[in-house]
């Protein structure tokens, strides 16, 4: 009999602030240092992306808006209920919750999602553009918060509100890049490298493929994090147990292209948002073999102690990277990330 472990979680650490428009997280400990600080702000927008028009809001906008999210946020959460989220919140924010609010219901052990908060600012993403959709970020802190969080949103038309897509923690180490100058921001083709050493999709691509194959090419694109390394240190330890030797375990983490979104950064790299689809799968080897789900938050989802068959366990992974300007000798940068269990399925 093979026993499903449970995922590991995404820790995090307290915040230093660094220089004015530049947020930085202090390493977790036992760790070797900070990860490098992006090239200096320029405030050139990347090519083919020059902006026109105001800043898309202004800041007594922004700061109506991230109140609503954030009380939006709150009382579902205190309900413990995704249907309140509709009209402020959606995407992989939503997703992510609701999932949490599954697993809540299963386990009354199950621990929530870090709240929304919507002040104080430390900095924002606000691109200046005629059109639609829009996306902007706002990254903010509160007294208990223990380091800041990306709130990203999306407006599909004028008379649309703006949606939280993404809230992602910064993780332990990473520093968030500065703003472009006023009037220097415009959209980022996702597809199309342009100014930057790799197109948007293409990088939470190589993140989702690197995960599912530590071993490929990928493993060069990104500088060392501690999201990707939690991951891929829990699967080869799980794959490795001679307690699973009776189970053929297989973890897969697949890009959900709609999900990404890009913003251009004062030095004419790109922060990008994706999300990824991860299926930790266990299914017995021979007959007769069973996969023992006894004192794991997966009996409580599936009603089962056991499984012949095996059993599909499905996570959303929100995550956050810096992506350098063309020509940089740096790596792209996983600046924070989010991780929730969604559902448990037997085969």
């Amino acid at each position: 009999m093979t026993a499903l472990v449970a995922m590991c979680a995404i820790g995090a650490g307290p915040l230093v602030l660094a220089a004015p428009g530049l947020a930085t997280t202090t390493p977790a400990p036992g760790s070797s240092g900070g990860t490098p600080s992006p090239a200096v702000a320029t405030g050139a927008p990347s090519a083919g992306s020059v902006a026109s028009g105001p800043p898309v809001v202004l800041d007594t906008q922004l700061t109506r808006i991230l109140r609503a999210v954030a009380t939006t946020a709150e009382e579902a959460d205190a309900a413990a209920d995704a249907g309140l989220l509709t009209g402020r919140i959606g995407g992989a924010a939503g997703e992510l919750r609701a999932g949490a609010y599954a697993l809540q219901a299963a386990d009354d052990a199950a621990a929530a999602l870090p709240p929304v908060t919507a002040a104080p600012v430390l900095l924002d993403l606000i691109p200046t553009s005629e059109g639609w959709p829009r996306s902007i970020v706002a990254l903010t802190q509160g007294e208990e918060d223990p380091v800041p969080q990306a709130l990203l949103l999306t407006q599909g038309s004028p008379r649309e509100n703006y949606l939280l897509v993404s809230a992602i923690q910064m993780l332990p180490g990473s520093t968030f890049p500065s703003p472009p100058t006023a009037g220097a921001t415009g959209p980022v083709a996702l597809d199309d490298a342009g100014a930057l050493n790799a197109a948007p999709q293409d990088a939470v691509t190589a993140i989702a493929d690197h995960l599912t194959d530590p071993d490929d090419a990928a493993v060069q694109t990104f500088e060392d994090n501690s999201f990707t390394d939690a991951i891929i240190d829990f699967q080869a330890e799980v794959v490795a147990d001679p307690g699973n030797d009776a189970a053929t375990i297989t973890f897969t983490h697949t890009a959900v292209p709609d999900r990404t979104e890009a913003l251009l950064t004062g030095d004419g790299g790109a922060m990008v948002f994706g999300y990824l689809e991860h299926t930790y799968s266990s299914v017995p080897r021979s007959s007769g073999d069973t996969i023992d789900l006894t004192g794991t938050v997966y009996q409580e989802l599936t009603g089962q102690d056991t499984s012949e068959s095996g059993i599909d366990v499905n996570y959303g992974e929100a995550v956050m990277m810096y992506v350098p300007p063309a020509g940089s000798d740096a790596t792209i940068r996983v600046v924070g990330a989010a991780q929730q269990l969604l559902s448990a399925t037997l085969r």
